[in-house]
């Protein structure tokens, strides 16, 4: 089975694929193949995928890692584990290694979720186990909402309201966004993301709710938000990021915006929302414990240090 370039009539089979290996994210095929195409010309993004009688059982790709800084690139393989065992992976490892040994990055970034073959895979091709990312799920309709009213009108009285995305001003978002992820336990490096580069892959992403996803505002500023994708034909949802602005941090602003987005994702019939959060995030880990989100599964993150 050799690797090929990717097409575009392979995305239904990819987005099987994706979801198989990928219990991490909630993607439609319309936002798989958003997610494909929003990659910006700077990321050098390079597609191989394998193929047999049943379709797409393999899918790698590699890019730099163009939202942050530093020469860093980023590689994921995989690889169904009804064609494992072939050598399939180590042929698409060569030719990623290669791409991104070409665009001069000194550092390769990779990861497995809940793959213990895939962790395998890494380690034995030089890397090393960098992060752990616990992701959590809940079930909007078994969550507690008791507080919710409590928390929305103390957080009134203080001048703070809800809105929803389709409400917010967009680049005020942008910046807090910014702000709060580089903030975040796990990375070393700051963002570097323009507006458009933000607003092409979060804001245009079609799996992306803008009735779903909330900010806390505070008179003409957004102190808070929590962003929320939705696969409507699966009943599942993804937190796609949670953050407050550091000078309102404290105030249970985070916990109200999750709340009241659960209350909107159970009144749509979702009936699973995913979390993932840096297991040295203990503040954010302790808010999704309290409100019924149970882990299942890590993310292991490593790194290859090029050359080595």
């Amino acid at each position: 089975m050799t690797p090929r370039a990717l097409r575009g009539d392979d995305l239904p089979q990819l987005t099987r694929l994706w979801r198989e290996l990928r219990p991490d994210t909630v993607h439609s095929e319309r936002g798989l193949r958003h997610l494909i195409g929003a990659f910006p010309e700077r990321a050098q993004a390079a597609h191989w995928v394998a193929g047999g009688g049943h379709g797409v059982v393999a899918w790698c790709f590699a890019h730099r890692r163009w939202w942050r800084a530093g020469s860093n690139a980023y590689v994921w393989i995989g690889v169904l584990p009804e064609a494992r065992g072939r050598g399939l992976g180590g042929k698409l490892w060569e030719l990623a290694e290669r791409h991104v040994s070409e665009l001069g990055a000194e550092r390769v970034n990779a990861d497995a979720v809940g793959d213990a073959d895939g962790e395998r895979f890494l380690e034995q091709r030089g890397f090393s186990h960098a992060r752990t990312v616990v992701i959590s799920a809940v079930d909007p309709r078994s969550v507690d909402l008791g507080e919710l009213a409590a928390r929305q009108a103390q957080a009134e009285a203080d001048g703070y309201r809800l809105l929803s995305y389709a409400e917010a001003e967009l680049p005020a978002l942008y910046g807090l966004d910014m702000e709060a992820s580089d903030d975040a336990p796990g990375e070393d490096l700051p963002h570097e993301l323009t507006f458009e580069d933000w607003k092409r892959d979060l804001i245009e992403q079609p799996d992306l709710t803008h009735e779903g996803s909330l900010v806390v505002a505070a008179g003409d500023a957004t102190v808070a938000y929590c962003a929320l994708s939705v696969d409507r034909e699966g009943r599942r949802g993804r937190n796609e990021g949670t953050g407050t602005a550091r000078a309102h941090r404290g105030r249970g602003l985070a916990t109200l915006a999750k709340l009241a987005q659960l209350r909107w994702a159970a009144g749509q019939g979702i009936e699973r929302i995913i979390t993932d959060n840096d297991a040295q995030n203990a503040p954010m880990l302790a808010i999704n414990r309290r409100l019924g989100y149970t882990p299942f599964v890590n993310r292991m993150g490593f790194v290859k240090e090029l050359g080595s």
